[in-house]
């Protein structure tokens, strides 16, 4: 594995969502080089999944983009929270609901080349009504999805945002497997 090895360290920016540094490395080839690093904290990404087993999506300004997104619920893990506590929070502030039920399916990061964010995946089910008001998020505009359209969706641009492309892929590839593993114990129950 070719690693590098970090001569120094330094801050260039301190911010409220990110701070961002630069680092001095010697590279796999021995070369004196600069990484500019992007540190993020933690997040979550949550598929939520409304009583008629719907994707609940969120449509969302984007200023870095300058347009509106629709995406899976995501964000931050706050100082002191866990992955868990932050979906439940999340989901409240974004679609105003509280997941009687969640399970991590999956994780990954979303710009490894020069950022240090890890997003947690997360299925949400049980949706019941509580809301939560956050300062971001007035503006948003749910949207339940039948998870046959998601991918003519991802395929269109309709979603075009990375984890929510990379969560709602993982997503269906699980509901598959589970749809998969029920029908083989209904068929051995038959037997």
């Amino acid at each position: 594995m070719a690693e590098e090895k970090t001569v120094s360290s330094s801050y260039v920016f301190k911010g409220r969502a990110f701070d961002v540094r630069i680092d001095t490395v010697i590279n796999a080839e021995g070369h004196e080089t600069t990484r500019e690093i992007v540190e993020h904290v933690a997040c979550v990404a949550v598929v939520p999944l409304n009583a008629d087993g719907d994707i609940v999506l969120v449509k969302q300004y984007r200023k870095a983009v300058e347009k509106e997104l629709l995406e899976i619920p995501a964000g931050g893990i706050e100082p002191g929270e866990n992955p868990d506590e932050a979906v439940r929070r999340e989901l409240q502030e974004e679609i105003g609901c509280y997941p009687g039920k969640i399970d991590r399916i999956g994780g990954f990061y979303s710009t490894p080349g020069y950022c240090t964010e890890y997003l947690h995946l997360y299925l949400a089910s049980d949706l019941k009504p509580s809301q939560l008001q956050a300062e971001d998020t007035s503006g948003i505009v749910c949207l339940a999805v039948k998870s046959v359209q998601i991918e003519s969706m991802i395929k269109s641009g309709e979603i075009c945002d990375a984890k929510s492309i990379a969560g709602l892929l993982h997503y269906l590839k699980y509901e598959k497997k589970v749809k998969n593993q029920k029908s083989k114990v209904k068929s051995k129950i038959k037997k």
